[in-house]
């Protein structure tokens, strides 16, 4: 992804996630988070179990338990074939997610994203094999946030995220832990 395209697409997403209708009850909010990246299909013929950090801004859509929020992603998986091989993904999201019981203590949720993901490889061997690859991509997932207090979440999730181009394809399955803050 290059800078402008990431910078379009940042700008975009956050655009997205401050929105609401006019006059719906709201509540802004940041998230952080990291965990494991586990890759399926194609990209399990050759990465390992890696890692990925999330980070975004969000808002609550009325009091129904809607919402929106821009997702941020940085991680890497080690390639299982070649030592010192690597894949770095770059990944900028929009999502879309209800919550079931909106203000519960124990709340499930499920999630679907749509965004941009970049596949970037490096190679200690391979130097000149080295590229990347922007993508579309899209998902979905489900998890539970914990309240702990008035204005501060902890949650768990996985998700599935799948991207392709031109037939290869990069999926894999996140699960993340993080902390939430509402802003209001």
């Amino acid at each position: 992804m290059t800078r402008r395209t990431g910078s379009l697409v940042l700008g975009a997403l956050a655009v997205l996630a401050l929105a609401s209708p006019a006059g719906a009850q709201s509540t802004p909010f940041v998230f952080f988070g990291g965990g494991a990246s586990l890759p399926m299909g194609d990209y399990k013929e050759y990465a390992k179990t890696g890692w990925l950090a999330n980070a975004g801004i969000g808002t609550t859509i009325g009091s129904k338990g809607l919402w929106i929020a821009a997702d941020l992603f940085y991680g890497s998986n080690s390639h299982s074939d070649i030592d010192g091989d690597k894949t770095n993904l770059k990944i900028g999201l929009a999502t879309l997610g209800y919550t079931f019981k909106p203000g519960a203590k124990v709340t499930p949720y499920l999630s679907g994203s749509v965004g941009l993901l970049n596949h970037g490889y490096k190679s200690d061997t391979f130097p000149e094999a080295e590229g990347s690859e922007s993508m579309m991509a899209f998902g979905g997932g489900a998890g539970l946030i914990f309240k702990m207090g008035a204005k501060s979440s902890f949650w768990v999730e996985a998700r599935y995220l799948t991207a392709s181009k031109d037939g290869s394809s990069t999926a894999f399955v996140p699960v993340l832990v993080g902390i939430s803050i509402d802003l209001k």
